[in-house]
């Protein structure tokens, strides 16, 4: 009876695992480089044991290697999938701090970031920290982890499969974290447009004055000044709230429609 009930056992905690392995490769904070891999290995396995309990096993467990690498990267994909379309919003307020940076100058101070394998300015990674802190506050940690569980409900395990309205999904997802982006910079980028005009009209005016070398230090006043402005009153926190908002609903959808074979 044990024999049996641990070799039933493996077959849907591999596949359990793998779903929630991919998932994880990408999930905000969880799929965060800085945590250390052995870490996140054991949480994913963790989390594997304490979901395959309550997971129904599939009908019919492949039989052959070909079957077996299907369903594991049937599983994956699934996984990946979600975990990439709730971290669109962390990488745009990545891409807002680093547009800010450039135009403010605070880019000169980048620091090597283990999250995307590249270097970040300090203003990107205020962005990150800051997106992170509202995902918190919201309890997104806990849904994402619930929404990965009922996910085996609503799409058992060897029934999940990528189709062209996922991929299509992720797509619009890319094109509505470029334009969060952009709107999240959008202050910064305006007011330095009208201090670089300023400054244009300064050296056409007086030329014995350095613009070039006065227009850094104008830029950076001006630009945090902005910045702490955009933080308090243009509502930042607000719109990444909703923005996150957004994504869980569209991962839940995701996981209701449009996937299953």
């Amino acid at each position: 009876m044990l024999l049996n009930a641990a070799l039933s056992f493996v077959p849907v905690f591999v596949l359990v695992l793998f779903r929630v392995a991919g998932f994880m490769l990408f999930a905000p904070l969880y799929g965060s480089a800085r945590i250390p891999k052995r870490a996140r290995t054991l949480m994913a396995v963790i989390l594997a044991m304490g979901m395959t309990t309550s997971v129904k096993s599939p009908p019919h467990l492949p039989l052959t290697s070909l079957g077996a690498a299907v369903a594991i990267g049937g599983e994956i994909c699934f996984g990946l999938a979600i975990g990439m379309i709730l971290s669109f919003v962390f990488i745009a307020a990545q891409w807002a701090g680093e547009m800010i940076g450039q135009q403010v100058g605070f880019n000169v101070a980048e620091t090597f970031d283990p999250q995307y394998g590249q270097s970040s300015s300090m203003v990107g990674d205020m962005y990150y920290m800051l997106t992170l802190v509202i995902f918190l506050f919201i309890g997104g940690h806990r849904q994402i982890i619930r929404g990965l569980r009922d996910s085996f409900d609503t799409l058992p395990l060897m029934s999940a499969s990528i189709n062209k309205s996922v991929l299509d999904l992720v797509i619009q997802m890319f094109s509505t974290a470029t334009m969060l982006a952009a709107r999240l910079a959008a202050p910064i980028l305006v007011t330095m447009l009208v201090v670089d005009m300023v400054l244009g009209f300064l050296g056409k005016t007086m030329p014995q004055m350095n613009v070039m070398t006065m227009g850094l230090s104008i830029k950076a006043m001006v630009g945090l000044v902005v910045l702490i402005l955009g933080l308090m009153w243009y509502s930042i926190p607000n719109v990444l709230q909703n923005a996150l908002e957004d994504s869980m609903s569209t991962a839940r959808i995701l996981l209701s429609h449009g996937i299953a074979k």
